[in-house]
Parts: C-alpha cells; structure tokens; sequence
C-alpha cells in the first residue's frame, strides 16, 4: 500500500510497512486525508497531523535516508533525505521515530521543499 505526498507541484510516492509498524499505518491511513504544513530540521521535512499513537513500534534512533516516520511527541510524520543538525555518519531524528514506510520517488526535489509549504497525504491510487 502507497501514500503520495504532495508538497504544491512536486509530489512523491512512500511504500507503507504494514508488517514493521501495523499500528503506526492504520492510524495515519485513518486520517487521510491529511493537510499541514511543512516544518524542516536539516534534511528533514516534518509536519504535524491529527494522528494519534502513543504505541512504541519500529523504533528508531537511527534512520535511513528515504525513510518516512511517525514522531509521537509531536504528532508529527517526518520525511528523511539527509542529515538532520544532530547526524553524525548516521542520520539521527530528534528522538526516537516509528519507522513506517519508504518513499519510492527521487529524494532531491525534497532539498527544495521550504518552511511553510503546504502539504497534503492521500493514499496513492
């Protein structure tokens, strides 16, 4: 299963994990369609939503360039395609992340994603 977001005229496409992080993708696939607005940290897009988890699943200090994730504290879905002010050889969130999906598009329009961009998440036909 796909969600595409759409950030104005670019959009990109994420493969969900339902096999790592079940609860982490039946609660954001139950508020689709989700609009927000993007915040960045680094290479990180991040955005807060109306999903709630509180569930520890698939998660990680440690994440991989393309990876999509749920941040519990902030409510918020961060999109990583690079390093963030605290990586090191490792991209590291601000804390611990729930690892959901891995988007499938090109990551570099993402470098061009600003602060204040409107984003909207559907799922990918």
């Amino acid at each position: 299963m796909k969600i595409k977001f759409i950030f104005g005229n670019y959009e990109c496409v994420a493969e969900l994990d339902k096999e790592k992080a079940p609860l982490t993708c039946e609660a954001v696939l139950k508020e689709l369609p989700i609009k927000s607005v993007v915040n960045r940290w680094g290479d990180e897009i991040y955005f807060e939503t109306p999903v709630k988890i509180n569930v520890e699943e698939n998660s990680k200090d440690v994440v991989e360039e393309g990876d999509v994730a749920f941040w519990i504290p902030g409510r918020a879905i961060c999109l990583f395609f690079g390093k963030t002010p605290i990586s090191d050889d490792k991209i590291r969130p601000a804390s611990a992340v729930n690892v959901f999906g891995k988007i499938k598009s090109d990551l570099k329009p993402l470098k061009q994603v600003a602060p204040g961009t409107k984003v909207t998440v559907v799922l990918e036909e």
